[in-house]
């Protein structure tokens, strides 16, 4: 086969990636847990990291906040189910994040993986936002509120 027939179409490179991203973020998980490290505290490491980056982000924006969580978690495998809510307080909800074959790939329980939605955290503070999640069924519910 020469270069020329050698290409992926545009599907297949977003399909691929976001697979990869899912699987990175339990990756990291799976290598906390084996290094003896505490998962929450690898998701708010990533999550410190990560910060600077929302600064696009409008301050005390509790919708733009979700959107772009939820956004991040559909480009690692979730589907967005519902996106509410106002600058002052917003919801997201994910569903079927991370898949039970994904669990059981990298050895982790479903209550292990959750730990990676504290990433948001620090996030979160850096806007000026108070930040939640909970887990209901196969749906991740995430809030972010304006403080004060």
């Amino acid at each position: 086969m020469d270069g020329s027939q050698a290409s992926f179409t545009p599907e297949e490179i977003c399909e691929q990636a976001k697979g990869n991203v899912g699987a990175l973020s339990l990756l990291l998980l799976a290598y906390a847990r084996d290094r003896g490290q505490q998962l929450e505290e690898a998701a708010l490491f990533c999550g410190r990291i990560f910060a600077p980056g929302w600064d696009e982000v409008p301050a005390r924006d509790a919708r733009t906040a979700a959107r772009w969580a939820a956004l991040n978690m559909v480009s690692g495998g979730g589907e967005l189910r519902r996106l509410e809510g106002d600058t002052r307080h917003a919801e997201s909800v994910v569903g079927r994040w991370p898949l039970d074959e994904d669990l059981a790939f990298f050895g982790l329980s479903q209550q292990e993986a959750d730990t990676f939605y504290g990433l948001f955290t620090p996030i979160a503070e850096r806007l000026g936002l108070a930040y939640s999640w909970r887990r209901d069924g196969d749906d991740v519910t995430m809030t972010f509120s304006a403080q004060g």
